[in-house]
């Protein structure tokens, strides 16, 4: 592996780059951005979004002695490490599932039985509240206590066998799990509706979690319109920083001779621009694709055809539609942080070959894991962050590198 890359380093970090396409990315002349863990730095706001969104749900239902840390670093990355989970409400969903599904029989059936008795509540925080009130009524929450030791070791393992299919290799393998519940379509689809997944915010109790612990109150309130009902307190968004820098778009502008930047990114529009704010007027606005793009797009696939599609990565989907809107190029790069991004690159040459991967891994949780799932993906480049784009760019473009 390592003789197919050229290796130098740049404040110490680690950087790679294939030899064997070195031509191709000397003729780069467009870039798209991934935004989470690339643009933005996220590993205090969405990865900590999914950890309490578990906790505060569990905990709700069976008492404090639900571990808080459940949802660890590692085991968040082995989700996204596998290729289905770009989206962090699917990490959310399938762990809480997960953890469902491994709790003590008799816990299970007093949530079926609530779960159910509440399915035609339409307001959230209602629906909740009925479910949380009857468990903690009905049910005696030491009967979880052997069960909590062994449940993140569990967790870890489980992670560890999905694949690129996300959501649908997580029920698949579920299933196949021993010690499942005896009617494990009743109570998972009784899970299902309870937590009302996938749906929207205001729609679904886990986005609607997800949202408000992630957002905060005031800024949940600004973007959806709605008080919020289930989680109070300051949004974890606040913790965010923005990774790239000004002179970094100036420089590669500098090195492409012109601004040909787009962002594919599942990622909503208004908290990018919360975060990025007048950085993103620095990006092409035709070329910016977001979540709330994937979710039109999936609507008039069921309305014009009566498909039912996911156009989350590792789909190309977003990737494509950015690249239709940069004009004419020879060889676009796609700057990402994680598997999804690699395979959603290599979907996409399967249509068009023209894009190559430069994959960062500064800002992860598990960096040296990262780096060498890129290396065994076998991206073309690999660098700690995208402000070392434009020295690399223009060591391969000025024939520095061999």
């Amino acid at each position: 592996m390592g003789k197919e890359y050229l290796q130098t380093e740049i404040n110490g970090e680690k950087v790679y780059i294939k030899k064997n396409f070195l031509d191709k990315l000397r003729e780069v002349d467009a870039i798209i951005f991934d935004c989470d863990g690339v643009l933005i730095d996220i590993r205090e706001s969405y990865n900590r979004a999914i950890s309490e969104t578990v906790a505060y749900v569990m905990k709700e239902l069976t008492g404090p002695r639900f571990p808080e840390n459940l949802a660890s670093k590692e085991i968040i990355y082995l989700f996204k490490k596998s290729g289905g989970f770009n989206n962090d409400w699917d990490s959310a969903y399938a762990i809480l599932m997960f953890t469902l599904c491994k709790l003590p029989e008799d816990f299970q059936e007093v949530f079926k039985k609530y779960a159910n008795m509440s399915r035609h509540e339409s307001v959230l925080s209602k629906r909740f509240l009925s479910v949380k009130n009857g468990i903690r009524q009905e049910y005696n929450p030491k009967g979880l206590n052997s069960i909590m030791p062994r449940l993140g070791d569990t967790l870890r393992q489980f992670a560890m066998t999905f694949d690129a299919s996300g959501i649908v290799s997580m029920e698949r393998k579920l299933m196949e799990l021993p010690n499942t519940p005896k009617d494990f379509y009743g109570f998972y689809n009784a899970a299902k509706r309870f937590l009302s997944y996938p749906g929207k915010v205001v729609e679904s109790i886990l986005t609607t979690i997800f949202e408000e612990i992630f957002c905060g109150s005031q800024l949940f309130k600004e973007i959806y319109k709605q008080e919020p009902r289930l989680y109070q307190g300051r949004g974890l968004i606040e913790n965010e920083k923005v990774i790239i820098q000004p002179e970094t778009l100036e420089h590669l502008t500098f090195i492409l001779g012109r601004a040909s930047f787009g962002i594919a990114s599942g990622r909503p529009f208004k908290l990018t621009k919360y975060k990025l704010e007048g950085l993103l007027d620095r990006f092409n606005p035709k070329a910016l694709v977001f979540l709330e793009d994937f979710e039109a797009a999936e609507r008039e696939a069921m309305k014009d055809k009566g498909l039912r599609v996911n156009l989350n990565k590792p789909n190309p989907f977003s990737l494509l539609r950015s690249s239709e809107e940069l004009g004419p190029f020879m060889s676009a790069l796609y700057i990402g942080d994680s598997m999804e991004d690699a395979i959603m690159v290599k979907e996409a040459n399967k249509v068009d070959s023209r894009f190559l991967f430069a994959g960062v891994y500064g800002y992860s949780d598990c960096k040296g894991d990262v780096m060498r799932d890129f290396l065994k993906a076998e991206a073309e480049v690999i660098l700690p962050s995208v402000n070392d784009l434009p020295t690399v760019l223009k060591a391969i473009k000025g024939g520095e590198m061999p």
